[in-house]
């Protein structure tokens, strides 16, 4: 087994396309195939399953994925961190982020300030999936991480530093009947078509709010998005309306937003493991507070 066979795998997890995986790490499609292969008979298991058409994993592929994915990102951010040693940087912050028009906004001013008071450190962004934010801190694949609070419950493991309070408003195209109404409750929302956010990667409290409006609008028809941005066009199309947490509506002079009577809060902030003495970790979170206060 070599770090090749398995860089090839973990892309081949995620592409689901061996052509695709082909081109991401600069291989032949064969070189692909051989090596998923030759791991396969190393292990004596078969991770992949294959036809014509579709590339899907086996359980204990998809298994073997979640426990080699990350000790091969750590790996490789073991070598380049020994290669930092000798460069400029003393040292480098990971932040997890999950894209929000908050953080699109706030994340680039705050790395300015960061950056012209810390230039001797290294600063990286890496997307991350909320249902995971906390199992990739505990790992140490993120220093610091933007989250909800209830998506960290009661864990006492971390810190959580607010940052924002937002509440829930039903998106929905400019042109729909409801756009021009100033509030809008669930029984409105009976009878409409709902894209509701992939439930497999929401916090606590949007989960909580799927099944209000599940609930409330037992006669309305129901799809599901699996990014903002895929939600954002489905919107466009007309496939229907949504309700989301206003600091992630995406800014489009063809939709809009109104506020819901349902008035829960949902708390965006940052987190960062509980007794993390990194200066840099610290550093970050004071610059943030001074820019946002």
């Amino acid at each position: 087994m070599n770090i090749q066979q398995l860089k090839c795998f973990v892309s081949l997890a995620e592409t689901l396309n061996f052509s695709t995986t082909a081109n991401k790490l600069n291989l032949t499609q064969p070189a692909v195939s051989h090596n998923i292969k030759s791991l396969e008979n190393e292990l004596g298991i078969v991770l992949v399953v294959r036809n014509k058409r579709t590339v899907n994993l086996t359980v204990a592929g998809n298994s073997f994925y979640e426990d080699i994915e990350g000790l091969l990102f750590r790996l490789d951010q073991s070598i380049k961190k020994a290669k930092r040693l000798s460069e400029k940087y003393d040292s480098t912050l990971i932040i997890g982020y999950t894209e929000t028009v908050f953080e699109k906004k706030v994340l680039p001013d705050i790395i300015k300030r960061f950056k012209e008071k810390y230039p001797q450190i290294q600063i990286q962004l890496k997307n991350s999936n909320l249902t995971r934010e906390k199992d990739d801190l505990l790992n140490q694949k993120f220093d610091i991480i933007f989250t909800t609070e209830d998506n960290l419950g009661k864990d006492i493991d971390f810190c959580f530093y607010p940052v924002l309070k937002g509440s829930y408003v039903c998106v929905l195209p400019q042109n729909h009947p409801l756009a021009n109404e100033r509030e809008l409750n669930f029984e409105q929302l009976n009878h409409k078509s709902i894209i509701l956010f992939n439930e497999h990667q929401s916090p606590p409290t949007l989960k909580s709010m799927h099944r209000k409006i599940i609930e409330n609008c037992p006669d309305s028809s129901f799809t599901y998005g699996d990014t903002i941005n895929t939600i954002n066009t489905m919107i466009k199309s007309d496939l229907g309306v949504s309700i989301l947490p206003n600091f992630v509506v995406v800014e489009d002079n063809e939709i809009s937003f109104v506020p819901l009577s349902y008035t829960e809060e949902v708390i965006y902030g940052v987190a960062c493991l509980r007794g993390e003495e990194r200066l840099e970790v610290k550093r970050w979170i004071s610059t943030l507070k001074e820019l946002l206060t």
